[in-house]
């Protein structure tokens, strides 16, 4: 039974969530008690990553294709790359698989960084597997360098492999507020005053490209720069195999190896009407889902630009405002907080807000926890999931105030929007003023 101190939240599947923990540490952490050397050898070959078994079909068409890929130009191998992946199927060309895995490499590695970069934005659900079989060979292989080179040697391959095991062992799932705890109440202040301590400010660019360049402009490892990733609290990375869909958030994690790394705690999904609409999707395992007002942190590293970046990821849940409809947004809240079943005008002001602060200040304990010096974030759940960004982005300079003295000394707001967009005017108007 959820706490009466917490606003209404959707509990339709509490076995899904975590329970009686504040903080979780997965998966990594059960290896605690061994000595460290054998940690070193045997985590990452427990299998962690998500793996499947290569379909035949694929595996035929590499084989056919890499004899001559050397006297063939980019442009050809993409062309011939893209035909087979819409004659094929996606499915056959399984992100997780090796031999795809090092297709995807030999051929990017050909690339400049910029055109790397540009196969995410690309329409193309062939071009964003590519990158994606690049990043998740880098992000979950020994054998993989950062920057994608292969043929490591003995010396090599076991630096990336502490490397990972340093990564996993970040990753945390925290349960701000869960029922089965004595919560503290949702952050509500009245009207605010600005302050000078924490700085704020809102940029129209992506959130990888504002990672960079803070980072840059700090040019300190010891001040922690985190990113929001917007989450789903159910399925892992949204469009995770990238068959159907894709928004900026769930873009951003799949060029860094957050995407990966939250895969360790998610199963594979290819049966069901959501499959056989979407594609193979990505489900949390159970107990692993997010929950509300929840996160998972873990630290990543960018390696899409133009050069790897080391920063950490906090994906997050914001409340989903969609309408209900079976099958593909079965947790919608929506019909919580607004009339006529969720159509209608809203019921209650202050529950609404007390809900919205609930995953704004999820983000910010994360942050005091875990020492962060600058969060970037977006217009958070101003897309898909439906919030006022008006009301979104007054929410978070409330909720700012209580963090001025903490660790927390700057938040961006990334918006990628155009300047006439709601979410920019409203965050702009925020925080650039």
């Amino acid at each position: 039974m959820i706490n009466s101190t917490l606003p209404k939240l959707r509990n339709d599947y509490p076995a899904e969530f975590p329970s009686g923990l504040k903080q979780f540490k997965t998966i990594i952490h059960q290896q605690e008690s061994d000595q460290e050397n054998n940690k070193i050898k045997t985590i990452i070959n427990e299998k962690l990553y998500l793996k499947l078994v290569e379909d035949q079909t694929c595996l035929n068409w590499l084989n056919d294709i890499q004899p001559c890929e050397s006297s063939l130009s980019v442009e050809e191998i993409l062309k011939k790359y893209r035909e087979a992946f819409h004659r094929i199927g996606s499915r056959s060309f399984d992100l997780h698989g090796e031999e795809f895995q090092n297709f995807c490499l030999r051929v990017t590695n050909r690339m400049s960084r910029e055109n790397v970069r540009k196969l995410s934005y690309s329409k193309s659900h062939a071009d964003k597997r590519l990158l994606r079989g690049r990043v998740y060979a880098i992000g979950s292989r020994v054998d993989v360098a950062w920057d994608g080179t292969m043929n490591l040697s003995e010396e090599q391959v076991e630096e990336k492999r502490s490397q990972l095991i340093d990564h996993l062992s970040s990753l945390t799932l925290y349960d701000w507020f869960c029922p089965e705890l004595k919560p503290e109440a949702p952050l509500l202040i009245d009207e605010l005053l600005d302050s000078n301590l924490l700085k704020t400010r809102s940029l129209r660019m992506g959130t990888q490209e504002v990672v960079e360049l803070v980072s840059k402009e700090l040019n300190d490892s010891s001040k922690k720069v985190a990113w929001v990733n917007f989450a789903n609290a159910h399925n892992v990375c949204g469009t995770y195999c990238v068959d159907y869909g894709g928004s900026q958030e769930e873009e951003v994690a799949t060029n860094c190896d957050g995407a990966a790394l939250l895969g360790t705690v998610g199963k594979l999904i290819d049966t069901g009407m959501k499959s056989f609409v979407r594609g193979r999707w990505v489900s949390y395992k159970k107990g692993l889902h997010l929950p509300p007002g929840g996160n998972y942190f873990t630290k990543t590293k960018f390696v899409t630009g133009s050069e790897p970046v080391d920063c950490y990821m906090i994906a997050a849940a914001f409340a989903d405002f969609r309408p209900f409809v079976p099958f593909f947004t079965p947790y919608s809240e929506r019909n919580y907080f607004y009339s006529w079943y969720g159509y209608g005008n809203i019921t209650n002001e202050k529950e609404l807000e007390q809900r919205l602060i609930l995953d704004i200040e999820g983000v910010l304990k994360t942050c005091a926890d875990q020492n962060i010096h600058t969060l970037v974030t977006g217009a958070s759940g101003c897309g898909a999931f439906l919030h006022d960004p008006f009301r979104e982005a007054k929410l978070w300079r409330k909720c700012l105030k209580k963090y001025e003295n903490s660790c927390l000394k700057q938040v961006i707001f990334a918006v990628f929007d155009l300047e006439e967009s709601p979410n920019w005017a409203a965050f702009s108007e925020a925080f650039n003023q």
